[in-house]
């Protein structure tokens, strides 16, 4: 009778994780899954221009204008392959709702073309309260010459 007991308690110990897989809803694929666009929110701005010898800064603006609450704008650089090749964060008390700041681009490292510039903007007010949603992105080229 202990031994059916203990067969019985480890069979249900194995079986509940298993059966806390089949009963979880499988998570949404890709990040637009998840989120919606908030163009209303901000946007993202960048000027085409050279692509330089070398690394290089190249300057991007963004400009919000989030729901209550605490921010945080992520932001990826997307290049002409469509691989993200860099990332930033601005947040609330560190940043401004309007400000500028810079990605390196090394020429070596990509090529020229069309670049893209996404912002996930989250913003936590409360404890339950919680929304996201990308902002207008900014396309812009570079070019050698």
């Amino acid at each position: 009778m202990l031994r059916q007991t203990m067969l019985g308690s480890m069979a249900a110990a194995l079986l509940a994780p298993a059966l806390l897989v089949v009963s979880t809803p499988a998570p949404a694929q890709g990040a637009e899954a998840d989120t919606v666009r908030h163009w209303e929110w901000g946007s993202v701005t960048a000027t085409s221009g050279k692509l330089r010898k070398g690394c290089r800064s190249y300057s991007y603006s963004w400009s919000l204008q989030p729901p209550e609450g605490d921010w945080g704008l992520e932001l990826f650089l997307i290049d002409p392959d469509g691989e993200t090749i860099g990332s930033a964060a601005q947040l609330t008390g560190v940043d401004e709702l309007q400000g500028s700041d810079h990605f390196p681009i090394c020429r070596n490292a990509t090529r020229t073309g069309r670049f893209l510039i996404r912002g996930l903007l989250s913003v936590q007010n409360g404890p339950n309260e919680y929304v996201e949603g990308w902002v207008k992105p900014a396309t812009f080229k570079l070019r050698k010459k």
